[in-house]
């Protein structure tokens, strides 16, 4: 069987992980067109997912839009859909700063943007809500980073570093650290997520914040408990 055989068989990580160790001969045939097959099947699964999970946040009465502190917090939805602005953004991402990862760009093909910030006043902070932005941010982030770059203050490892999310502390309109972030260029097939704690690829963390913790990864680090949890996370997708 080939890639997409066997990751529709029930390989997930394995295939993922088979693309991985290719580095960048994951864009050279005959592995690219099946790379770009499984990484399309995994978020078509991821975008069903998110739109599950999203349905039955707001059956549950929570709140998008909302820090859990009560105050606004803007979002422009809880999943947009990919748009012909969102890929003209990636068509401008990939000239300005070159080949990016596999999984990301499919993502954001597939997916769109998700944004799960929001409240519930029966639940605990620190629950870490998924988010991923859409490329239009990383092309904010470019620009400023070549301003830096510019007046002498970017850091000296040459690799721009574009935000995908803000940091656990953030979400919940708190101070705190560096957003969850991609560096780019990458040739990979799949990338690590820079600054968030599980120190995950990006494949590997959706697949614990969707299917382990219903979106809010934050949980494991929870000892109370969350009963709405098997509620979020029953019969979703395995991807």
């Amino acid at each position: 069987m080939n890639y997409l055989e066997r990751y529709r068989n029930g390989e997930f990580e394995r295939v993922w992980s088979e693309l991985q160790s290719l580095g960048s001969a994951v864009r050279q045939e005959p592995y690219y067109s099946l790379a770009r097959e499984v990484a399309t099947e995994t978020m078509r699964r991821v975008r069903h997912n998110c739109d599950l999970i999203i349905s039955r946040l707001r059956a549950l009465g929570y709140a998008f839009g909302t820090y859990p502190d009560g105050s606004a917090y803007y979002t422009k939805g809880a999943r947009v859909p990919p748009s012909e602005a969102t890929r003209a953004d990636l068509a401008v991402l990939e000239e300005r700063v070159g080949p990016l990862p596999l999984s990301l760009v499919t993502f954001w093909q597939e997916v769109g943007s998700v944004d799960l910030v929001g409240m519930h006043p029966l639940w605990q902070e620190g629950l870490d809500p998924l988010v991923v932005y859409e490329p239009e941010v990383a092309i904010s982030d470019l620009d400023d980073w070549q301003i830096d770059i510019a007046e002498g203050y970017a850091d000296d490892s040459g690799l721009f570093k574009a935000g995908l999310a803000p940091d656990e502390l953030h979400k919940d309109n708190v101070s705190g650290g560096a957003a969850y972030s991609v560096a780019m260029p990458d040739t990979s097939a799949d990338f690590t997520l820079l600054n968030e704690r599980h120190n995950l690829l990006f494949v590997p963390y959706l697949r614990m914040a969707i299917l382990r913790w219903g979106g809010f990864p934050g949980l494991d680090a929870q000892e109370a408990p969350f009963q709405a949890l098997g509620d979020l996370v029953a019969g979703l997708e395995p991807f």
